[in-house]
């Protein structure tokens, strides 16, 4: 039998949200409030249930409709080598307890479906797509078989160069970046349907690239900003130096490409010092927000694309759901900027990240883990009774 409040009305005031999200002469802004107001008035405490609520808000206020759903989901991880993580004698700066050669055997796994994006992708409901974007090339069996993984038409041969002495890419090589990112994530959502997109990245050294872009677009401090990575320790506990060695390679970057002049060029950023997976990631990232469409975003590396993304096209930060805390600290200061760009737009700030689990595998793990919330986070706004509801319930009879 359905709800109806004390004056017999029904689902009146859900009605009423649902005539507002449709008027065409609303922002975004204006629908996102009218969503929070009437979360407001639900049969819990104002803002309760925290980033859910958020969540909520941002996806009905896209989708333009009081019952949303996000129930076909697609996600494309990217997968790029970095020069900076190259041993000393090959040009790079070995930056990373592991050797680059470890993401072309993690990309491996995804395409034989036994990866941990593989795993969680399945258990959620998630259609799963990994595009090599600039891995550098491996022995002839273990090309990729298009299905689960693919290569890009426009990949960084070999992956990006080692930027402390150089740029990391072309502008040719970014620009192309972007572009098949866009271009792979529309692909992939028309072929899915998807409602929701998420983003995930594969690359040995990201950690640093990504702390060396939150570095020339934040003028952040090095030291500030870097952390373990991907730790061989279980608690990832940094027992060789490894943050130290990192914050010196970030700091030696600035210094070379002469981080003042970048500070307000996202895309001079991204040739700089970027990586072609999160250049594809920022591509993606464009697409999905011209879409309307949600994005849950992955640890620090998604992060840091996201902030790109949103520097270069604010719009971008209406549709990100963050979906979990890194442990790398560049995390902190990438929301921070994302957020100080939606205010300067005049856009709700987005929620601090609805997870807390020390995860930091990357493969897009964090937003899969993630997707249960956002269906839920659908669920309450369009199920959840109104207090008014509640309160006009009559005895249960005998």
């Amino acid at each position: 039998m359905p709800l109806e409040n004390g004056n017999g009305k029904g689902r009146s005031e859900l009605a009423a949200l649902a005539t507002t999200l449709e008027d065409p002469a609303l922002d975004f802004a204006s629908r996102y409030d009218a969503v929070r107001t009437y979360l407001d008035s639900l049969a819990k405490p104002p803002g309760s249930l925290g980033t859910l609520e958020d969540f909520a808000a941002r996806i009905a206020a896209l989708q333009r409709s009081a019952t949303p759903n996000v129930d076909a989901s697609a996600c494309l991880v990217f997968a790029a080598d970095h020069g900076v993580a190259r041993e000393g004698s090959e040009g790079g700066m070995n930056c990373s307890a592991y050797p680059p050669a470890v993401s072309r055997k993690v990309l491996e796994g995804l395409d034989r479906g036994v990866a941990g994006a593989n795993v969680l992708a399945k258990c959620n409901g998630v259609a799963l797509r990994a595009v090599d974007v600039g891995l550098a090339d491996g022995p002839a069996e273990c090309e990729w078989s298009g299905d689960v993984v693919r290569s890009s038409g426009r990949k960084v041969k070999g992956g990006t160069e080692n930027f402390c002495r150089g740029r990391a890419m072309t502008e040719e090589e970014a620009a192309g970046c972007v572009s098949s990112g866009r271009h792979e994530t529309g692909k992939f959502v028309d072929e899915t349907g998807a409602k929701i997109v998420l983003f995930g990245e594969v690359g040995i050294g990201n950690t640093t690239t990504s702390s060396a872009l939150v570095a020339a677009l934040t003028a952040a401090d090095a030291e500030s900003l870097c952390g373990i990575g991907a730790s061989t320790t279980r608690d990832g506990i940094d027992e060789s130096g490894a943050v130290a060695r990192k914050a010196s390679i970030v700091e030696e970057a600035m210094e070379f490409h002469g981080a003042s002049g970048l500070r307000d060029e996202p895309l001079r950023a991204l040739t700089a010092v970027g990586g072609a997976e999160i250049a594809a990631i920022v591509g993606g990232m464009l697409e999905a927000s011209e879409r309307d469409l949600p994005v849950l975003v992955d640890g620090f590396i998604v992060t840091a694309a996201a902030m790109v993304a949103c520097r270069m096209e604010p719009s971008v930060a209406r549709v990100l759901l963050f979906a979990t805390r890194s442990t790398e600290r560049g995390q902190a200061a990438a929301l921070g900027e994302i957020r100080d760009v939606a205010r300067r737009a005049g856009l709700p700030v987005p929620a601090r990240p609805a997870l807390d689990m020390d995860l930091r595998m990357g493969e897009g793990t964090g937003c899969l883990l993630a997707m249960p919330m956002a269906r839920s986070a659908c669920a309450i706004l369009a199920e959840l009774a109104t207090l008014n509801e509640v309160l006009g319930l009559g005895g249960v009879s005998g």
